[in-house]
């Protein structure tokens, strides 16, 4: 994919080599994570133990991101499973999920955070290997429909190895198998990993990431200080911690002062708990929101900057470029030595209405792509190109460059333009005529293109293919 930067140079970038949306999204996904695995959206409670199906976001990450990915998401399930566990109104068999609870924090650690991030390890694992085979979607599907029977056996396999007490193992991992709940809990999970995995495939969701690497491969946005950044999220994060241990210690004295009820120790415990589960939601919630703000900017950066270019071309379009143009103009006459750069290169291509009327025009649209990436090779390093309409093209060039070192590049540019492909037709066919006009004299873009333009039909005029320096 070759594309623009602010300058006009040119690159070959892969949407694959940035990383940006793809942390984003692992954020995302470990956001919901924490929200359902602190709320109702991700548990509902039968005796003796929870039933849950917080574990779809690790689904979802082992089949749209990979292995690595989908065992942090299940080490977050883990944490956050073990933090709910440790509070003292729970069900005996789930305080066995706390280091705090159980007398065994080892123990309840491996059982709380190392089965989930095991089970994110192999369902990673696991939809790595059946995308590769033929028709994947039906694979991603029986896997799917599998994921809570291995979430569970690798819970209660846990359970009977190290806490034996208990009375659970791998057995115990068909209890309600066949139940309604059950079933409905695996059927919502293949749809909702089948309808990711098609959205991720997409035309819409390929398009738009190739248009977000962009923004951000090239900082067409502003861009962010780190380190003020992450200080001020920790300073956040401490008041927000502040607030929850003053909002608990609020509800005691109002139950001390208006109820004349005094709250034990315990009890403070567990409020404290459920508000710290309160405000990881919240921030949960925040970053998704962010996350949706940071998108939608750079999304409107993009049609911003999409705005500028030609599209068949991808070279600025005819206003930005004489927009951009008289900013470099007047720059340039403010430089004490204005003589020693500063060109105006008006190009046209020979015999264009020639190549439409016998090759057609998706012929005649491969030339003129091939006409600018010609121009982009050879003259981003010193100035920007732009399609004025049809089949001229114009290069301001604003770096120093000797009228010699000019003269090889437009050598250049005359021999990478008759290499360009006619598909099936003679190479060779395609040349340039081009007026060179040194631009230090004029003030105004209006005359500069003016007089550039004369030297293009003066090149014309002397048999095409060449170019005419201007005084």
């Amino acid at each position: 994919m070759t594309i623009l930067d602010k300058e006009g140079r040119t690159t070959e970038f892969s949407i694959y080599k940035d990383q940006s949306t793809r942390w984003y999204l692992l954020g995302s996904l470990i956001a919901i994570e924490i929200l359902m695995s602190v709320s109702f959206l991700g548990y509902i409670h039968i005796a003796p133990i929870s039933v849950t199906f917080a574990y779809i976001p690790i689904l979802v990450t082992g089949c749209l991101m990979g292995p690595g990915e989908s065992t942090a998401v299940g080490a977050v399930f883990g944490l956050i499973s073990m933090w709910k566990a440790s509070a003292t109104y729970v069900l005996p068999s789930d305080a066995v999920f706390s280091p705090v609870m159980s007398g065994a924090p080892v123990r309840s650690i491996l059982l709380s955070v190392g089965t989930r991030a095991l089970f994110g390890l192999l369902v990673g694992l696991l939809y790595y290997a059946v995308k590769k085979r033929r028709r994947p979607e039906v694979w991603l599907v029986l896997l799917t429909l599998c994921g809570r029977v291995l979430h569970s056996l690798l819970v209660y396999s846990a359970l009977g190895l190290l806490f034996p007490e208990l009375g659970y193992g791998p057995a115990n991992t068909l209890n309600g198998l066949g139940s309604p709940i059950n079933l409905a809990v695996s059927a919502g999970s293949a749809v909702v990993v089948l309808l990711c995995w098609r959205l991720s495939r997409s035309a819409i969701v390929r398009r738009f990431e190739q248009r977000m690497a962009l923004v951000k491969r090239f900082q067409l946005m502003d861009t962010y200080h780190g380190w003020p950044l992450a200080v001020l999220l920790l300073v956040m994060f401490g008041f927000s911690c502040a607030v929850t241990v003053y909002f608990v210690w609020r509800i005691r004295y109002m139950f001390a002062q208006q109820q004349d009820l005094v709250l034990s120790d315990e009890a403070m415990y567990n409020l404290l708990l459920l508000q710290a589960q309160f405000l990881a939601g919240m921030i949960a919630l925040t970053f998704l929101l962010v996350v949706f703000q940071v998108f939608n900017r750079r999304y409107t950066t993009y049609m911003n900057y999409e705005a500028k270019l030609d599209m068949l071309t991808g070279l600025y379009n005819r206003k930005h470029f004489f927009q951009m143009c008289s900013e470099l103009l007047g720059s340039l006459s403010r430089r004490a030595d204005e003589a020693a750069y500063g060109f105006f290169l008006m190009i046209d291509i020979d015999w264009f209405k020639q190549i439409n009327d016998t090759f057609g025009h998706p012929e005649g649209d491969r030339v003129l792509r091939g006409v600018a990436g010609a121009l982009r090779d050879v003259f981003s390093p010193v100035g920007v190109a732009g399609r004025l309409g049809g089949d001229e093209f114009a290069v301001f060039i604003y770096k120093p460059i000797l009228r010699a070192e000019l003269e090889n590049k437009l050598e250049r540019f005359a021999a990478a333009v008759e290499q360009i492909d006619r598909d099936g037709a003679r190479r060779g066919t395609v040349s340039c005529s081009v007026g060179v006009l040194p631009v230090a004299q004029y003030r105004t873009m209006d005359e500069v293109y003016r007089a550039a333009d004369r030297l293009l039909y003066q090149a014309k005029e002397q048999g095409r293919n060449r170019y005419i320096f201007g005084e």
